[in-house]
């Protein structure tokens, strides 16, 4: 299939981007690397009257300040993936990069793009939710904040307004002695995450977890805290019966369906060993990081 016709605005700022967006007459969508835009558009899955390119707008790049760190939109999969600053700084989201998609989707997609398509099995949904922190969303009246446990909405819908653009998010850095633990299980390479956990535990000097953020994909309608999960980590050594009492509130937290691949049981149970297996992986690495 082909796209039906469409307008398209290369926008050189960001007040063009979202004045183009705000003033199209049927619905408008901004696009950058077009790795989730393009192919619903030839699927007929998204018919936007105007395409709005960003490509040029600055908003790459990223920056540390009062314990986050601020990465653009624009921010190529490719660049979390291989940079060694940021694999430094959120390692969490280094890791999961490799899981998107293949290289041709890595080297062309972008974060901002990725979570404001909220896809239900996005990897970068997942970090994001485990790290916590803030999106910046640019309007007409401005730049506004939303903290990213209520940015994503639902269904391929985010706090991302009409005539409104994500340019940049705001990670929160965890403390020392956090690791960080992602497993996802597919199909096959390349396909979408039947299930994926993004983690990250914070270990006393015991080896007890002080704090845990546990984040799912591929199990409900958007990516997912799992809060029950991660009130059961705190004060534990993450092994044995506790283990149990966590893979069971995962697979009650989560909200998966049954489709032509999957059954939605097999779903949540594929979550609750992507958990587990996340959890011991981000447990082990700050224990190391404490010797």
């Amino acid at each position: 299939m082909y796209p039906r016709p469409f307008e398209y605005v290369r926008a050189e700022t960001v007040d063009e981007a979202t004045e183009a967006l705000a003033s199209a007459g049927g619905e408008a969508r901004a696009i950058a690397g077009g790795q989730s835009l393009v192919p619903m558009m030839s699927l007929g899955l998204a018919s936007p009257d105007v395409l709005v390119d960003i490509g040029p707008l600055p908003l790459a790049g990223s920056e540390r300040a009062n314990g986050s760190l601020a990465l653009g939109a624009l921010t190529r999969h490719r660049e979390l993936e291989r940079s060694d600053e940021l694999a430094e700084q959120v390692p969490l989201a280094a890791e999961a990069a490799r899981y998107i998609g293949n290289p041709r989707v890595r080297n062309r997609g972008t974060l901002g793009g990725s979570l404001s398509h909220a896809d239900p099995a996005s990897e970068l949904g997942a970090v994001a939710l485990a790290y916590g922190g803030e999106v910046v969303i640019a309007g007409a009246e401005g730049e506004r904040r939303v903290a990213i446990d209520d940015f994503f909405e639902g269904f391929f819908a985010t706090a991302v307004g009409s005539g409104e653009l994500l340019t940049r998010v705001e990670l929160e850095l965890p403390p020392p002695g956090t690791g960080h633990g992602f497993c996802e299980i597919a199909n096959r390479a390349d396909d979408f995450a039947t299930a994926a956990a993004a983690v990250l535990v914070t270990v006393h000097d015991g080896g007890a977890c002080a704090e845990a953020r546990l984040a799912l994909a591929g199990v409900a309608d958007r990516p997912l805290r799992c809060e029950p999960a991660e009130r059961l980590c705190r004060g534990e050594t993450l092994e044995g019966e506790v283990l149990d009492a966590i893979a069971r509130a995962v697979v009650e937290t989560a909200e998966p369906e049954d489709d032509a691949f999957v059954s939605a049981d097999y779903r949540g149970r594929a979550a609750a060993v992507c958990a587990i297996r996340a959890l011991g992986d981000a447990a082990r690495r700050a224990r190391e990081g404490q010797e």
